[in-house]
C-alpha cells in the first residue's frame, strides 16, 4: 500500500516518518494539490490531506479518478470538506483528527469574548484611551452566556467560563441534553437574554438554519464564532453590529479584505489560529499519524463516514 501525503515532510517528527515508511511501500510528500501521481498509481493507496495544501476541498470528481483509494486521512477535526457519504459508497474510509485543539480553541473563544466585552476593537481603531459611551466595556460575571454546540470544544469552553461568568449563567444548546453540570436551553429561548453567545457547533444545514432569522438577536448580545463554515453567518452578524443592532461579533477569517477592513463597531476579526499552539499541533500530528497507520494495519481509527 502506498501513501500520498499532501503536506510538508518537515511537519512530521523523524519517529513519525520512520513509522510511516515502515508501514507503507512508498511514501510521497506533495506540497500542492496535484493528484496526477495517485491517479497514475494502480496500487492500493491512502491520501493524507492538509487543508492548507488541498484548499479545503477534494472534489468527488478527483476522488473518482484515483484507483484503489482505501482512505482519505484528514488533518482536521472538521470533515465536511470531503464528501464522506460519497466515499462510503465507494468503500473509501474518511478519518479526522479529533479533540487535538479543544483547549486551544476554547482559550481563543475566551480571548475573543473578553475582547468584545472590553470593546477592544474600538480601542485598536482609536489608537488610545477614550471615555466615549461606546468605548465603555462590560464585566462578564453573572451575564447570560450560551454555547451553541456542546461537543468536546463546547465542554472545555464551559469549564473555562465557569470562573469568568459563573456556572448558573452558562447554558448550552445541543442535540444531546445529557450534561447535568450545565443547563440545557432551547436555542429560541436564548435569543432575547443572551449577552455572550459562542458558536462551536458543526456546520450542517440544520445548524446553519439556526441563524436564518437574526431579528430576535438582542442588541446587547456579543457573538463569538469558531465553527468552520459560518462565514456567511458572520458577515450578516457584522452588518447587524454595524447598524447598532448587536453588541459585537468576533470570528476568524483568512480573507485579507475581511481581516483588514475598518469596522465602525465592536467587530473583532483574527486569522484562523485558534488551533495554533505548540501543544495542539504536537497532538495533531500524533493523531494524524496514528490514523494513517491504522489504515495500513487494517484497523481504521477515527473514521467519520
Amino acid at each position: 500500500m502506498n501513501l500520498y501525503i499532501y503536506g510538508l515532510e518537515t511537519d512530521f517528527t523523524e519517529e513519525q516518518k520512520g513509522l510511516l515508511n515502515s508501514k507503507f511501500a512508498k511514501v510521497v510528500f506533495l506540497d500542492k494539490a496535484d493528484y496526477s501521481l495517485p491517479m497514475e498509481d494502480r496500487e492500493s493507496k491512502v491520501i493524507a490531506a492538509d487543508p492548507d495544501i488541498t484548499g479545503w476541498s477534494i472534489p468527488n470528481e478527483t476522488i473518482a479518478k484515483i484507483p484503489n483509494l482505501k482512505a482519505i486521512c484528514l488533518q482536521t477535526t472538521g470533515y465536511e470538506w470531503v464528501d464522506g457519504e460519497y466515499c462510503h459508497e465507494h468503500d473509501i474510509a474518511v478519518t479526522n483528527v479529533p479533540h487535538y485543539a479543544s483547549v486551544s480553541v476554547a482559550e481563543k473563544c475566551v480571548f475573543m469574548a473578553l475582547a468584545l466585552a472590553k470593546r477592544f476593537p474600538l480601542y485598536l481603531r482609536e489608537g488610545g484611551m477614550s471615555y466615549a459611551p461606546e468605548f465603555i466595556g462590560d464585566e462578564m460575571w453573572n451575564k447570560p452566556t450560551d454555547i451553541i454546540g456542546f461537543g468536546e470544544i463546547g465542554h472545555v469552553l464551559a469549564r473555562r467560563l465557569e470562573g469568568l461568568v459563573g456556572n448558573k449563567e452558562i447554558c448550552y444548546y445541543s442535540h444531546n441534553q445529557n450534561d447535568p453540570d450545565f443547563h440545557y436551553l432551547p436555542f429560541e429561548d436564548m435569543l432575547e437574554k443572551s449577552e455572550f453567545m459562542f458558536v462551536t457547533i458543526s456546520k450542517n444545514l440544520e445548524s446553519l438554519a439556526l441563524f436564518d432569522d437574526l431579528s430576535r438577536f438582542n442588541k446587547d448580545m456579543k457573538v463569538v464564532i469558531v465553527s468552520n463554515g459560518f462565514e456567511e453567518v458572520a458577515k450578516r452578524l457584522v452588518e447587524k453590529c454595524e447598524k447598532g443592532e448587536l453588541g459585537g461579533v468576533a470570528f476568524e477569517s483568512d480573507d485579507p479584505e475581511i481581516l483588514h477592513r475598518e469596522y465602525k463597531s465592536n467587530v473583532f476579526v483574527t486569522p484562523h489560529n485558534a488551533h495554533c499552539s505548540h501543544e495542539a499541533l504536537e497532538r495533531m500530528f500524533e493523531i494524524w499519524a496514528e490514523a494513517i497507520v491504522g489504515v495500513a494495519d487494517g484497523k481504521v481509527v477515527y473514521q467519520v463516514n
